[in-house]
């Protein structure tokens, strides 16, 4: 076979590089002209508006302006860009824009005709900002390795909600996404559609303590919570709990409690199965539940605050950890500030709902977890359970309306 002509080759590569230069769109301006109006129309100047009407301001970013503008000030270093356009986009407009993509689960198109800004830049501004909010309040994808937060916990759920020896209450979701590319059904779910996982566990404030996010739907959901890092840690003893502490007569390990989904262990409390059971267990599932109601809370107030749960999350799947990361941060920040947005949990002695439910129907968008792992129990997660049931019952543990709510 004849040597290849190294100049015909080289010739060959010139000619098709001047045919796709040639191909190119001839560009005809810096800016097309909506985009260039962004400074005197669009959501941008309504952002300012807003300012003058705290109510509405309230409802189009889901905080207050305080609260906004603390978050702009933090984050405002790692997003402010260089001063090299014309008409450079603020650093207000980008928080802005992302706090809607949150707020609305609007598309990225949607906001570009919104805020008059090109799809390629409202891509780059989501990812520049997630990223800086999520390097300013600190990743929360693991739980501190302190036990200092799991003890102010306890101390929480034992005063408001009854339950001794409790650090935290557990949950897990899909999350709805749009399937990601060449990625085949390894994202397809039980229920039907894509998504991916969000296991945590909630503190007796409806904040998230750590989060695992990021398992693929299609993985079986019994698995899911043992291969997260939460799950692996609490059984391999390394999630930092409290030692075991006494409760009425028995010295008992600190637990998280969890729904029926889960399997019983010695540091996590699940009900009782069943319908027909005694009194004294139907005493014990009420504790319980009134206790592991608030991850239900957590996951229902996140989603009425970000309605970009209610849809399917159409992003990458890089952008769609940071937009779920993120989500859960912002969340544990204004519940620290007391801004609820009219959301409202269920009331602590369960005589009212949140308006949460109302709101959303009890729908979320986010699909619970089937059953986790098999039925089988440990001795020593059955001892454990039957004496939280004991002292449920006993003159020291009860409480005087625990009979009427099960009644």
């Amino acid at each position: 076979m004849p040597a290849p002509d190294r100049r015909l080759i080289a010739k060959i590569m010139i000619l098709r590089k001047l045919r796709r230069k040639l191909k190119r769109k001839v560009r005809g301006a810096a800016i097309r002209p909506i985009f260039w109006n962004r400074v005197d129309q669009g959501d941008s100047v309504l952002m300012k508006e807003l300012r003058e009407d705290p109510h509405y301001h309230h409802r189009y970013f889901r905080m207050n302006m305080e609260n906004f503008d603390q978050i702009l000030m933090l984050i405002s270093g790692e997003i402010t860009g260089k001063m090299t356009h014309s008409r450079p986009i603020s650093v207000e407009e980008k928080l802005g824009i992302t706090l809607r993509f949150l707020a609305t689960g609007a598309s990225q198109i949607s906001l570009s005709f919104s805020y008059r800004i090109s799809p390629s830049s409202v891509s780059k501004i989501l990812r520049e900002v997630l990223k800086a909010i999520v390097k300013i309040f600190g990743p929360i994808h693991l739980p501190p390795p302190t036990t200092d937060q799991w003890i102010n916990n306890e101390i929480g759920f034992r005063t408001r909600w009854n339950f001794p020896n409790c650090v935290g209450a557990v949950d897990g979701k899909h999350c709805r996404i749009q399937a990601p590319n060449f990625t085949g059904s390894t994202y397809h779910n039980y229920k039907g559609f894509f998504s991916i996982v969000l296991t945590a566990v909630v503190d007796h404030q409806y904040k998230f303590s750590a989060v695992d996010i990021g398992a693929s739907g299609s993985q079986s959901d019994g698995g899911v919570f043992g291969r997260s890092e939460i799950g692996r840690r609490l059984e391999n003893g390394k999630l930092g709990l409290p030692e075991a502490k006494i409760v009425g007569p028995h010295l008992q390990p600190h637990v998280i409690v969890a729904d029926d989904a889960f399997a019983l262990k010695p540091y996590m409390m699940k009900p009782f199965p069943g319908k027909f059971l005694t009194l004294e267990r139907r005493i014990y599932n009420y504790r319980l539940s009134r206790a592991r109601n608030v991850s239900e809370n957590a996951f229902g107030m996140l989603a009425a605050r970000w309605r970009i749960f209610h849809t399917p999350i159409v992003a990458s799947l890089d952008l769609t950890r940071l937009v779920i990361q993120a989500a859960v941060i912002l969340h544990n920040f204004l519940i620290d500030k007391q801004d609820m947005n009219t959301i409202t949990a269920d009331s602590d002695d369960g005589n009212t709902t949140g308006n949460w439910r109302e709101t959303t129907t009890g729908d979320t968008g986010m699909i619970s977890l089937r059953q986790q792992g098999s039925n089988n129990r440990r001795q020593e997660a059955v001892v454990v359970r039957d004496r939280f049931l004991e002292y449920f019952n006993s003159n020291e543990g009860s409480v005087s309306w625990q009979m009427s709510r099960i009644s």
